[in-house]
């Protein structure tokens, strides 16, 4: 029976959630295997399954998993789902290449093919972003471990024969790695574990994703500990008002259900100064408790998100405190301005 529009729709929608426990968890990360895929111009991305050769100025992006070319203002962006979504999603797109317009996805071609040794789909289309056209690329590939779903977009009016034909050689040598590539070395901070909070993945260059392995309850409500780093657009931000930037920040967060913040203060996380921003929610139904973390440097900032069920709020909150405190930027050539750790954390 063909699948309906609107499944597949949010099965493509919902795949980038990767704060899902479920895909966290749909493959260990491990080190990468010299013998993936050939020596020359291979390329394997950081905490991924993917490997493709990268011409010259195609970069891995430290913002998302994929790669950017300067010259096509094109981007190639690698998600990761469980190999059993393979099956559903390729029938799917193959029966009604239709299905992803409500996603703003205009896919003029699609068919089968294959991308190395596995089965693969293959769909060419159109895109509008604001009032911007899109060349769009949708390829799909079923391996034993994991399912690829690799999207490119580039400008329409930047689109020639040259630059389309440099893009597809690009896509037509992307293969599945033997195992994920160990992506720890490759983030733009460092970070520690604790005997309950271990890592499970790299969500790009610039995001990392711990959880906790001891927990027994539901796994929608799994606590998590997610370390990212971003430059902002506005470099004055957070100067002009730090706990409303903090709040802002936070709010962002869709895991997490009506939202409120509790308390938000300045003070140490670990060697640095910042702001801890403390609220609480619901995931998946069920009250929980939210910890943020944000340090400054320069245009930068290095944030820690902690979620936990709220019936364990004394213990997360502590884990929470002691897994940020092992969070740190790389080192720098030289030290760049912080923000001052004026005020003490309330009494609780």
């Amino acid at each position: 029976m063909k699948p309906r529009r609107p499944v597949l729709a949010a099965l493509f929608a919902g795949l980038i959630a990767l704060l899902s426990p479920a895909l966290a968890a749909a493959a260990d990360p491990v080190a990468a295997d010299p013998a993936a895929a050939p020596a020359e111009a291979a390329h394997q991305l950081a905490g991924s399954f993917a490997v493709m050769d990268l011409p010259q100025g195609f970069v891995e992006s430290p913002d998302f998993t994929g790669v950017f070319w300067d010259d096509g203002s094109a981007t190639i962006l690698v998600t990761e789902m469980p190999p059993e979504a393979y099956g559903p999603v390729s029938k799917g797109l193959l029966g009604d290449p239709a299905a992803l317009a409500s996603q703003g996805i205009l896919l003029d071609t699609v068919k089968p093919t294959r991308q190395g040794e596995f089965d693969a789909v293959l769909g060419r289309g159109r895109e509008r972003v604001g009032s911007v056209p899109f060349d769009k690329w949708l390829l799909l590939i079923g391996a034993p471990r994991v399912t690829l779903l690799v999207t490119a977009q580039m400008p329409s009016l930047l689109a020639n024969a040259e630059r389309t034909a440099k893009m597809e050689a690009v896509l037509a040598s992307v293969r599945v790695a033997v195992k994920r590539s160990d992506p720890r070395d490759s983030l733009l901070f460092t970070f520690g574990e604790t005997d309950r909070f271990r890592f499970q993945r790299a969500l790009s260059r610039s995001s990392a994703l711990l959880a906790d392995i001891a927990y027994k309850g539901e796994p929608a409500t799994t606590p998590l500990f997610v370390i990212g780093t971003a430059r902002s657009i506005d470099c004055n931000a957070w100067r002009k008002d730090l706990h409303g930037f903090a709040k802002e920040t936070l709010e962002s967060l869709q895991r997490v259900q009506s939202l409120t913040v509790d308390t938000t203060y300045q003070g140490p996380i670990g060697a640095d100064g910042g702001v801890v921003t403390e609220a609480h929610g619901t995931v998946a139904g069920q009250p929980a408790i939210v910890v943020q973390t944000l340090r400054f440097r320069a245009c930068t900032y290095l944030r820690t998100i902690g979620i936990a069920p709220a019936s364990e709020t004394p213990f997360y909150r502590a884990q929470f405190a002691t897994l940020a405190a092992k969070v740190d930027w790389k080192p720098l050539k030289s030290k760049m301005p912080t923000v001052p750790a004026k005020q003490k954390p309330p009494q609780r």
